[in-house]
C-alpha cells in the first residue's frame, strides 16, 4: 500500500475499513497425521491455524471482553509494512502477503487487523530466510518433525540437517508442498 492509514484519514484508535490493506507475514506449516491436510499456523502464541477458504478472525487471549484489535492491547492479526522486518522471525516455513480488513489498528511496524486472508505465499528455508531474506530462501525439500510440523529446507541445509542428526524425515519436495499449499488456500505464488 502506498499510503499509511493516517494519510488515508484513519485514526490510530482503529476503524473499520471497507477496502483491505496489504501487509507481510510469516507462518509455520503443519500437516495432519495422514499427511492430507496442510495448515499455516502463526509463528508465536497458541492461536489456531489459519482456516483455508475463509478469513482468519482476531481474538484476544489477554482480555477476552473486547473485540480485537484494540489500540491499547496487542491483539489482532499482525502484518508488517516492510518484508525486511520479517527475516528475523523464528523458524518460518511460509512467507507471504496478507489482506487485512474490518477493524484495523496501525502501529510502528505495520498493522493489526480484525480479519485477514493470505494473498500470495511461498515456502522458504528458514535458515536462508533468517540470513538473507526471501530473495535467497528457495526451499527444495520439506522435512517433517514430530507433531506434524513441516520445515522447508534448501539443498545445503537438508544435507547439514542429515549430517548432524536433525530428528526429521523427508516429507516431500518443496514444489509439491508449495502447490498443495497454494491450492489449499486458493492463493497465488509469491515471487520476490
Amino acid at each position: 500500500m502506498s499510503q499509511t492509514l493516517l494519510e488515508a484519514g484513519i485514526r490510530p484508535e482503529g476503524q473499520a475499513l471497507s477496502e483491505a490493506i496489504t501487509g507481510w507475514r510469516v507462518w509455520t506449516l503443519h500437516s495432519n497425521r495422514r499427511h492430507t491436510e496442510l495448515r499455516m499456523h502463526p509463528i508465536a502464541g497458541k492461536a489456531p491455524p489459519w482456516p483455508p477458504l475463509e478469513p482468519a478472525r482476531a481474538g484476544c487471549t489477554r482480555r477476552r471482553w473486547h473485540r480485537g484489535p484494540e489500540p491499547d492491547c496487542t491483539c489482532g492479526l499482525h502484518a508488517t509494512r516492510d518484508p525486511g522486518l520479517l527475516h528475523r522471525a523464528r523458524n518460518p516455513a511460509v512467507v507471504g502477503t496478507v489482506a487485512l480488513w474490518g477493524r484495523v489498528v496501525e502501529h510502528e511496524y505495520g498493522y493489526r487487523g480484525e480479519l485477514a486472508y493470505p494473498q500470495r505465499l511461498m515456502l522458504v528455508c528458514h535458515l536462508c530466510f533468517w540470513l538473507w531474506g526471501p530473495s535467497r530462501s528457495a526451499a527444495r525439500e520439506v522435512v517433517r518433525l514430530r507433531g506434524g510440523r513441516l520445515v522447508p529446507l534448501c539443498d545445503e541445509h537438508v544435507q547439514l540437517s542429515c549430517r548432524y542428526g536433525y530428528p526429521s524425515r523427508r516429507f516431500a519436495g518443496a514444489t509439491e508442498v508449495e502447490v498443495a499449499l497454494l491450492s489449499t488456500y486458493a492463493v497465488d505464488l509469491l515471487r520476490v
